[in-house]
């Protein structure tokens, strides 16, 4: 018996099968209808929709096999995706591949195979549709055909799937950030106004309106805030169709979020420490790494007075962990364990009453995952909070 070498592309072909959406779900009508019909039209016993997995090949949808995966090594399909076409063994116990293969010798007594790959649109074959039989034969030109429309209808479900749920999280995500913004760009703007109608009935004079429209101002600054955060988040949602991922100097990116956070430390009398080496190099996605890092510094400078923030670098193996700690108010066990969790868009005021949603915190989270990376949060009251991400 001879096992299929591994793809070139195994790490990618591996990521693209799970972000499919396919690997390890319950049965579905929509995969379960092709494959009888692909049994029909090649009139045979068995037909599968195999997926390729790292050791096994595992069956979304199947007929005339009760199995629900078998290893990879005695897999069929791990040789039809590395073909370009339809992968056809006419007579197995004539093929030197596979003539002691167990599938062959015992059941299901494989003797016909005829595989189609299943390819994603970025090109990776992630599995098969194929027909079975325990006769040797071959498929004539219309049940070829017929094959490979079935198995390109079985990879377009899979993606249009795919693509609905992205496009609800999106809409969900929109949703969620027009009613903060309705919310927290309408309030300033209603208490301008108020404060001009109050004035222009001399119900408050000059000194008292212009106490008011400070209080507005530092509003407003926080509002404003927040819009980039959302522009920002925007922008980046645009172009993470595909990971812009390149290598950059973290020191020089850190050193760049300081300098401009640094009149608002200087405000606060809060000491800004870079402690990333200075020629450190990693590979990642630039703008989305500085959004996050942004967002946690500008967070800490908020809960954080006469004291200090700094962001710290360590490395394990392939992981970078970055931390930005600060010495600020902190937060309790359950604040700080409902922070990170989806849908929580809540904040409470910083050390000098500016106001936040918790928008940014709950985006910057977002694009940790998007970067496989994780954040941890730790904090404790009245000594501070430490985020860690992991990338």
């Amino acid at each position: 018996m001879v096992s299929a070498p591994i793809p070139q592309n195994e790490n990618v072909r591996l990521q693209d099968l799970q972000e499919s959406g396919l690997l390890d779900t319950p049965q579905e009508d929509e995969f379960n209808e092709i494959v009888r019909f692909a049994s029909v039209l090649c009139n045979m016993p068995i037909s599968l929709i195999s997926l390729v997995d790292s050791n096994r090949q595992w069956f979304k949808a199947k007929v005339g096999l009760e199995s629900n995966e078998t290893h990879r090594d005695f897999s069929f399909c791990a040789h039809a995706i590395l073909q370009e076409d339809l992968f056809e063994v006419p007579d197995t116990l004539q093929d030197s591949r596979f003539w002691d293969n167990p599938l062959v010798l015992d059941a299901p007594d494989i003797r016909y195979y005829a595989g189609m790959p299943l390819v994603s649109s970025t090109g990776s074959r992630l599995g098969t549709l194929c027909v079975i039989d325990r006769e040797p034969r071959r498929l004539t030109e219309k049940q070829r055909f017929g094959l490979k429309v079935l198995a390109n209808n079985v990879i377009k479900i899979a993606e249009l799937r795919v693509k609905n749920k992205e496009l609800y999280h999106a809409t969900e995500n929109q949703k969620r950030i027009i009613s903060i913004l309705a919310h927290d760009v309408r309030n300033p703007l209603a208490s301008i106004k108020n404060i001009i109608g109050l004035k222009q009935t001399d119900v408050i004079d000059a000194h008292d309106a212009a106490q008011m429209m400070e209080m507005v101002s530092k509003q407003l600054t926080n509002t404003i805030e927040m819009v980039e955060n959302v522009v920002n988040w925007g922008q980046l949602q645009l172009k993470f169709g595909s990971l812009q991922l390149e290598d950059f100097h973290l020191h020089q990116l850190v050193a760049r979020i300081f300098g401009s956070e640094s009149l608002k430390s200087i405000a606060k009398n809060n000491k800004l420490t870079n402690n990333v080496p200075r020629h450190t190099i990693i590979h990642s996605d630039e703008r989305a790494l500085e959004f996050v890092l942004r967002n946690l510094i500008s967070n800490a400078n908020k809960y954080t007075d006469n004291g200090s923030i700094s962001v710290d670098m360590e490395q394990k193996g392939l992981k970078t962990i970055l931390s930005v700690r600060d010495t600020g108010v902190g937060m309790t066990k359950e604040q700080a364990a409902n922070l990170l969790k989806n849908n929580a868009f809540k904040s409470t005021s910083g050390t000098n009453k500016e106001k936040g949603s918790g928008l940014g915190i709950v985006l910057a989270k977002e694009f940790i995952e998007r970067l496989d990376g994780t954040i941890t949060v730790e904090s404790e009251v009245g000594k501070g909070t430490c985020f860690r991400i992991m990338i």
